[in-house]
């Protein structure tokens, strides 16, 4: 009987002993793969055009895609006295605008700031990286990594969405998602709620070609 329970006792610790390993493997391939997007791009010139969108009580992501243009979500447009804070500035708002057919929104400030590139469609299970300031302002900048899990997701008012499994929370929407790249291949608009942080509802670079193009033309 003791046998047996020795044997037991081993088992249970080398079973112990590959979960820890299992995970800290996971850690270092995490890390691994932010130091390479570090490598590959200059991380500290992505962050510079991202920020948040705030009227002092709640707040938004965003990021500069042009000179003096900040993309970000629409729900997070139209509120009295907001204002962009990016790099630590914060910039008054010229002019926003929100699309009336997806959650995106664009805003116009009064200076230029760096900005980023817009991408392509990813693929299903692309690696991507989720920027912005989940729970709280001084989160900003906060980056997750996961990968495209699902695409043409209806959700609440939200159509043909894609689905991250980047960790984000509330002050994540209109945060920027960007490829490998460092181009913006989507925004975060929703989630699902508590226990779920893992899991991101985005409007796809579709959804923000086609309001840019309406935005342009109407602007």
């Amino acid at each position: 009987m003791n046998r047996i329970k020795n044997i037991t006792l081993i088992l249970l610790l080398i079973a112990a002993l590959v979960g820890v390993a299992t995970n800290q493997r996971a850690v270092n391939l995490h890390e691994a793969s932010l130091q390479a997007l570090t490598r590959t791009l200059d991380l500290q010139a992505i962050l510079s055009a991202c920020g948040i969108i705030t009227d002092g009580i709640g707040h938004g992501s965003c990021v500069a895609i042009g000179p003096d243009l900040i993309l970000t979500a629409g729900h997070c447009v139209d509120h009295e006295e907001s204002w962009i804070e990016i790099g630590g500035q914060r910039y008054d708002i010229l002019d926003e605008w929100k699309s009336e057919q997806y959650d995106v929104g664009f805003v116009r400030i009064d200076s230029q700031v760096p900005y980023l590139e817009l991408g392509e469609m990813p693929d299903l299970l692309d690696i991507v990286y989720l920027i912005g300031a989940p729970a709280d302002p001084s989160f900003v900048n906060n980056i997750s990594k996961g990968v495209v899990t699902k695409f043409d997701l209806d959700w609440w008012d939200y159509e043909d969405t894609i689905v991250v499994d980047a960790t984000g929370w509330f002050g994540n929407s209109g945060g920027p998602v960007i490829n490998q790249n460092g181009q913006v291949i989507g925004i975060c608009v929703a989630g699902p709620g508590s226990g779920l942080d893992s899991v991101n509802v985005c409007a796809p670079i579709t959804h923000i070609l086609e309001a840019l193009e309406e935005y342009n033309a109407t602007n």
